[in-house]
This record gives C-alpha cells, structure tokens and sequence, in this order.
C-alpha cells in the first residue's frame, strides 16, 4: 500500500508514462521490455501489483455484496430433513414411535457425497463420507444459520479477500497456455517469445490492462461502457500481433485456445472463492 501510494501521488513518477503507454500503445511495453528498454518504465510486477490493489479497492468501495433474496420460503418436509438444525415435524416423529421402528434412512450416495443448495441457500451436504472436517463442519453449520443478506455479505467479504491469491494463480496459467499455444517455428518468427519468463511479461501487462478498464468501468457505471468492449477486443488483438507477430487466423486460433482453458480456469477458481469464502472465512 505505501509503495503503490508513494507512486500515484508522485507526478515525475514513471507511472504515469508507463500507464499512458499501456493504455495507448498496445504491446508497447511487452516489446520494449523484451528488448531491454526498461528503464523508463515500471517492471510489469509492481505494475501488476498496483492495478491489482486498485481494482480490489474499488471493488470492495463500489461493489454491492451478492442480492440474496430477503423472500422468506417455507421449506417443505424434505428438504428439512436435510437442512442442518432443522428437526423433522412432530407428526412425522410421532407415526415413527407409534410404530415402534425408527425412520427409515434416506438413500444416499455410497461413492461419496453430494453438495446441494436448498430454498434458502443452505448449503446442504450428503452421502456416507462427510468431505469437510469437524471445523470447517461448524463454520458450514455457522453459514447456514445466517440470514439471506448476510450469506450475501459473507461471500462477497471472502471472494474479495481472496480473490487477489486466484489471480496470482491465473497469471502464470495464462503465460503457461501461451507458452504452449506458440511452440515451434522459432526460426520463421525470431521476435517472438519463447521463455516461460517473457510470455509471463505480456501476461502481466495484459492482466494490468484488464484491471484498469474493469476499475474505469465500475466506477463510471454508465452507458460510456459500451465503448470499452470494442477496444479492449482491439487491445488484445493488436498487442497479440505486435508481440507474436504471425498470420491473423493463425493468432485467432490459438487465442482461442487459451481463452476456453483459461475460461475454464477462471471458473474452477471461481468457484473455489465462493466455498472459500464460505469455508475458510
């Protein structure tokens, strides 16, 4: 935080020549960078950092928590059964006793367990083998005690907490996949990155372009937006062409095989925020 700050109110600060670049030069810095001019620039990793803490801090000052519906549903008998705390209704337990049998168990799933939400956005968890320790057993309990507000405020609490920590996670991803989407021909294309180290600098600088319009975005909240979608698709592809260079529908080919397993990464993570949020918080 002091570094970032030490740098935004600093006006001689390379900064604001490296986000003008950025901004208006698309693959600007990746090539300088990869040619060595670096030095009037900021390094792609505390450029990184600093978007990042800035779309998190605009996030967290902008961004409503997840609307959970305040509409309170009657669960029916069933699915009371199976919400944690919730006791089954006295008729039931009383034909059980007068029969002198205990109920009848559920079928559940011998290979292992199932993960539901209910009506109220419980999360209600089955099968023989519980995945979850005693712990995390009471923090689950813990959240489904919680109204529908509050579950909403609690996971976005925890996707904002932790959603720096994925990102960190998805950047190498994201250099990984391009290392692979561009294997081969390093004699046709000289220019063209090859270490796992550069393609992870153009997948920084990307990141950080991303950061900024999504920040820019929430904060002006208007119909101005429209107009980012077109030059960020025109972003990524120009600086796509300046750093790999190559054919066009060769570039749109293996772009597109990074954006579905990327697509797909960023889901897992997704979802691995959300029971973190839940769980871990």
């Amino acid at each position: 935080m002091r570094d970032a700050t030490g740098r935004l109110v600093s006006f001689d600060s390379r900064l604001w020549r490296t986000l003008f670049a950025l901004v208006t030069k698309p693959g600007f810095l990746t090539r300088e960078y990869l040619d060595g001019r670096r030095r009037r620039y900021l390094r792609p990793t505390r450029l990184y950092l600093v978007m990042s803490l800035l779309l998190f801090a605009v996030l967290r000052l902008e961004a409503p928590p997840i609307p959970f519906d305040e509409t309170t549903i009657t669960l029916d008998d069933a699915e009371k059964a199976r919400v944690p705390g919730v006791a089954k209704p006295a008729q039931e337990r009383g034909v059980a006793a007068s029969a002198g049998k205990a109920p009848a168990p559920a079928a559940s799933n011998q290979g292992g367990f199932n993960l539901t939400f209910d009506k109220e956005y419980n999360i209600v968890v089955e099968g023989p083998r519980y995945p979850f320790s005693d712990a995390l057993r009471e923090r689950l309990d813990r959240f489904n005690r919680l109204s529908r507000p509050e579950k909403g405020e609690q996971i976005s609490a925890g996707m904002l907490r932790y959603g720096p920590y994925a990102m960190f996670v998805l950047l190498p991803a994201f250099a990984w996949l391009q290392q692979i989407a561009y294997l081969g021909r390093a004699r046709r294309y000289p220019g063209r990155p090859r270490k796992y180290v550069e393609h992870l600098v153009y997948a920084a600088h990307i990141h950080t372009f991303l950061f900024l319009v999504a920040a820019v975005a929430i904060v002006i909240d208007s119909w101005v937006n429209i107009f980012l979608v077109p030059w960020v698709l025109y972003y990524v592809f120009r600086a796509k062409q300046v750093i790999y260079r190559g054919s066009k529908w060769g570039g749109l080919l293996r772009g597109f095989f990074v954006l579905v397993v990327y697509a797909i990464l960023f889901c897992v993570a997704t979802v691995t925020l959300f029971f973190a949020a839940i769980l871990v918080r």
